[in-house]
């Protein structure tokens, strides 16, 4: 036993003291004294490739770090697991004390904690994979994730990347160099280099499984002969820069990675990698990560890179395309449901835009692959991981027809080729690349609808809705922001935005079965932004996703005609005007200024009696004209329409009467009535008016409402109020019940 505990206690120190190292980059000033020959350097087809883009051989970003700096900063490092060439940086493991000697040494610049953390996609346990009709045979060549992109228009043409070489960069690749998937790749050579950064040796065929299922939706052949990707006839350089777990040194690995496929002659980066939410914030997303900077310089140097959007598209709490896809260059894909009929986004599949609200994704594939898998056979397997390698099959085959582009040209074709081109949004960006724009076999779309500009807005005509084909729209702000964008199914009626519910200077643009247009919204109505409730028919369940940050505001007017309850009879007439501000598409914060008039009444049996007269009934009524203020706060449901309202008031009643009205009944001395019919004798009170009601009146307010066509609210309102109305026991008036506190209506709300 106490063998065990000292092992403990040991395990204990260690852990303690290896939660002292932490993980930094360290950069340094200069490249002083460093040597660099690129045609010893770098493999003959990089030299090609940076002369066919006319990028700079001895670019300063070539050349290598200064070997004594690298030596003294290994000095206080704990492990140098890295450096980068294009960032003058030393990826390195060190206390924080040392870390602070090491930001001392002249010929450093900075020395910056590294603080990220990479995400893969994962493989459900129990999903069949069908294949082939009733006799087994094969359904074709192809199967359905690279026939979305139109992939037979290659096929036919025997396009299959050859020419291309492709550098995928993952955490590991099991059994590719047994696997039946990639006989072809063996059996020709196509694998040219491989290279493992954290164990700095050239074994990559371990470790993680996702590799391998990437590579296959690049250039894989399932067994039944069909193509899981369309790169087939490409090279390859397999890089492994990713462990599991290890969230700190696998961004200078990734910067590696790139720096070694730049060497090597790559022409195309796939990376179904990410660095997001675990530790970054969204406002990292801009661009400027360590990675996104190494991706950008990579697109530089002629390589095109394909990165998966992320996986956080189900997370609220992020909603934000993840690093590096959010560098400007490269092409960010985002993930749809594999269907060849529909098109739906796929829930796990992270939107745009980017935190400085640049467009990402740029486009979209299948969110779900079959895959090979490293245990044997093929099995599906979700997530964006999936969708990059597709396209960057795809692209390998695109850029065959064009190798005469550069890579930024190439990336702005393929954006072209999508099908949803140039509508674009923060879900679906561009839409799916489709071959035929390569292979000059695309047919123009036919008109499929029309705008038509109205007084009071703008209408979508659809002369004939199509079965299944769900419309496009967004509306972009003159910034060039989206504001909100729907998917919907238009039906012969046509789909009508009004011009109150959006300010100057927008735009609208409609995508439907592959037709685009656009028009401007000429409407006055004011500073109104496109809100998150049902603006537009037909939405669905995973719009809208409005990226505006912070607060938009909303004026409404408003009526209400509320009753009071037993035992006094009453009414209230409400008219407020009052100011909302919306925060994300759901909550709301606001407040308004009312004039209410109050009328209460109650009734009395038998108030009094004399030896001349007795009154059977006094029925006492309460007026008032009260100025109120409310401050509220409303949960809005977009699917449905409802808004919630929860809040309190407090109001002044600068205007306030009593007055009673007797039942009297003359008597005789015996008690007898002198008439029997009574009659009514009005009795006002000017003296006690001032003080038998509150001068101030407060309370809290609650309301459901139904939006219609987002102009009128129609709802249930209540309140209770917290303070008296009667204050003052009055020989006159006595001291009847108090009125109900509740007060119950329905409410007439427009939104101007």
């Amino acid at each position: 036993m106490r063998k065990f505990f000292l092992i403990a206690i040991f395990a204990l120190l260690s852990s303690l003291g290896m939660a002292q190292n932490k993980c930094y980059w360290v950069f340094f000033t200069d490249k002083n004294d460093t040597q660099f020959d690129p045609y010893s350097y770098f493999d003959a087809k990089a030299i090609e490739r940076y002369q066919n883009c006319g990028a700079d051989l001895y670019d300063i970003s070539n050349y290598p770090l200064n070997d004594s700096y690298v030596d003294a900063v290994g000095s206080y490092s704990t492990e140098v697991f890295g450096e980068s060439r294009w960032l003058n940086a030393l990826g390195i493991e060190a206390t924080d004390d040392n870390a602070a000697l090491i930001a001392q040494l002249p010929f450093v610049d900075r020395v910056q904690e590294i603080i990220s953390n990479g995400t893969m996609a994962s493989i459900p346990d129990c999903i069949a994979v069908t294949r082939g009709d009733d006799d087994g045979k094969p359904v074709g060549m192809l199967t359905d994730q690279v026939k979305r992109f139109g992939g037979q228009h290659f096929v036919d043409k025997g396009i299959n990347g050859k020419g291309l070489r492709i550098c995928v960069m993952d955490g590991g690749f099991p059994k590719v160099n047994t696997h039946p998937a990639f006989k072809h790749l063996r059996d020709n050579n196509q694998i040219i280099k491989t290279y493992n950064f954290p164990n700095k040796k050239e074994d990559v065929y371990g470790w993680s499984t996702h590799g391998t299922m990437v590579l296959s939706c690049i250039a894989g052949i399932n067994d039944m002969g069909q193509k899981l990707g369309l790169a087939t006839g490409a090279e390859f350089l397999l890089a492994r820069t990713e462990i599991d777990p290890e969230p700190f040194k696998e961004e200078v690995w990734w910067a590696q990675g790139a720096e070694w496929a730049d060497k090597n002659g790559a022409d195309i980066i796939n990376s179904s990698l990410g660095y997001g939410k675990d530790r970054h914030w969204t406002k990292d997303m801009d661009g400027t990560s360590y990675v996104a900077k190494a991706a950008n310089k990579a697109v530089e140097k002629g390589i095109l890179v394909c990165n998966s959007a992320g996986n956080e598209g189900d997370d609220s709490r992020w909603m934000m395309i993840i690093t590096p896809s959010d560098a400007e260059n490269v092409l960010c894909v985002g993930g749809i449901d594999p269907d060849l009929e529909d098109y739906s986004h796929i829930s796990f599949s992270s939107y745009g835009p980017t935190a400085d609200k640049r467009r990402k994704p740029n486009v979209v594939a299948f969110g779900m692959a079959e895959v090979a898998n490293p245990s044997g056979g093929f099995t599906p397997a979700y997530g964006t991981s999936f969708s990059s390698p597709l396209t960057a099959g795809f692209c390998a085959c695109a850029w065959q027809t064009k190798r005469n582009l550069t890579a930024l040209q190439m990336k702005a074709e393929i954006e072209k080729s999508a099908d949803l081109y140039p509508y674009f949004d923060y879900a679906f960006g561009y839409g799916v690349p489709q071959a035929a724009y390569f292979t000059n076999e695309q047919k123009p779309a036919e008109r499929s609808f029309s705008l038509i500009q109205e007084k009071d807005g703008v209408k979508i005509d659809v002369p004939k809705a199509i079965k299944n084909q769900k419309m496009f729209i967004n509306v972009q702000g003159d910034d060039g922001v989206l504001l909100g964008y729907y998917r919907v199914f238009p039906d012969s009626t046509g789909i009508k935005l009004y011009n109150r519910d959006f300010g100057q200077g927008k735009k609208l643009n409609v995508s439907y079965n592959g037709f685009y247009d656009s028009c401007p919204i000429s409407g006055m109505g004011g500073d109104t932004q496109l809100q998150a409730n049902t603006r537009l028919y037909g939405l669905d369940g995973t719009f809208p996703k409005i990226k505006e940050e912070g607060w938009l505001s909303t004026y409404y007017f408003q009526y209400d005609y509320n009753l009071y309850t037993p035992t006094w009879n009453g009414f209230n007439r409400h008219f407020a005007y009052g100011r909302r501000w919306l925060y994300g598409k759901s909550y709301k914060i606001g407040g308004g200024f009312s004039l209410d008039w109050n009328r209460f009444v109650t009734h009395t049996p038998y108030y009094t009696n004399c030896t001349t007269y007795e009154i059977t009934e006094r029925k006492t009524t309460l007026r008032s004209m009260q100025v109120r203020g409310e401050v509220l706060q409303r949960v809005v449901i977009p699917l449905w329409g409802v808004n919630w309202d929860l809040g309190v008031y407090g109001g002044i009643n600068v205007l306030r009467r009593v007055k009673t009205v007797d039942n009297i009944v003359w008597i005789d001395a015996t008690n007898q009535p002198l008439d029997p019919q009574p009659y009514k004798e009005k009795v006002t009170s000017y003296y006690n008016r001032c003080r038998a009601m509150n001068f101030f009146e407060y309370g809290a307010t609650t309301r459901i409402s139904f939006s219609i066509e987002n102009a009128i609210n129609i709802g249930f309102y209540g309140s209770y109020r917290l303070s008296p109305v009667i204050v003052k026991e009055d020989a006159l008036i006595g001291n009847p019940d108090q009125p109900s506190p509740w007060n119950v209506g329905i409410e007439f709300e427009i939104l101007p």
